[in-house]
């Protein structure tokens, strides 16, 4: 058993500068300032072990994570995982393996890229341990029929443990919604899944609805270079504040 784990959330490494886009030079300096910080990046599994008693973490572990399995993660990500030894979570959508991000629910705003086929989500397995984000991306609130939760939950499992041979076992909500009936069938079908709450991940937290803490918040290198210190988790704390606060206002 170990206390609180921050979870990051990637989603593309590209130029575009879009808001679920990353530079892959911002990436490099994140990993290499985490890396000199101390931190060892583990996948979701390795922590789930640890919470069951089944392994021993890191000193100071850190999981990552990647939602949609854009290709820019093999290209990009890979060399410098693999130059750390580090091993990371990529939540692929089964029914857009080898396709574009084009699913019906995708905003205007967020740039058509290329997403890992399966040949390259097999060779992303080298440096990563693959979950699923999905069938067709839908998000899973309680408006959903019981045939497409099912899709989305059951069905994403057995296509990409069919197109991989390989266990999947971890799940990431797609745009981070899900309701009490959505969370009782990834419970049936996984050992965790991940939300979009912005917090760190415990040992006592419902591990069908984990925090994460989306790395758009870590752009500015001031912010990367106070992660995991007193200044860093009181800008985050002010930052999931004020999605808490627009969120409410929102409803």
């Amino acid at each position: 058993m170990t206390g609180a784990v921050p979870i990051l959330t990637y989603h593309s490494l590209d130029e575009s500068g879009s808001v679920i886009s990353l530079s892959p030079a911002v990436f490099r300096r994140q990993m290499a300032a985490f890396a000199r910080r101390g931190f060892r990046i583990v996948p979701l599994g390795e922590l789930l072990d640890a919470w069951s008693g089944k392994t021993a973490l890191p000193a100071r572990p850190l999981v990552v994570t990647f939602d949609d399995a854009f290709r820019g993660v093999l290209e990009h990500a890979a060399p410098v995982l693999a130059d750390l030894g580090a091993r990371v979570t990529v939540f692929a959508v089964a029914g857009y393996v080898g396709r574009t991000n084009d699913w019906p629910t995708q905003p205007a705003g967020v740039p058509r890229l290329p997403l890992c086929s399966w040949a390259e989500l097999r060779e992303l397995g080298q440096v990563a341990e693959i979950g699923a984000h999905g069938f067709d991306h839908r998000p899973l609130g309680e408006g959903l029929d019981s045939g497409a939760l099912m899709r989305e939950v059951h069905d994403s499992r057995r296509a990409l443990e069919d197109g991989l041979g390989a266990a999947v076992t971890s799940f990431a909500y797609p745009y981070g919604i899900h309701g009490p009936t959505a969370r009782e069938a990834v419970r049936a079908h996984y050992r965790a899944a991940c939300g979009v709450t912005l917090k760190k991940a415990s040992p006592g937290d419902d591990r069908h609805d984990l925090g994460r803490i989306d790395a758009y918040y870590l752009r500015p290198r001031a912010a990367t270079l106070a992660f995991g210190t007193p200044m860093g988790e009181l800008y985050l704390s002010v930052r999931a504040l004020g999605r808490s606060l627009r969120a409410r206002a929102a409803s």
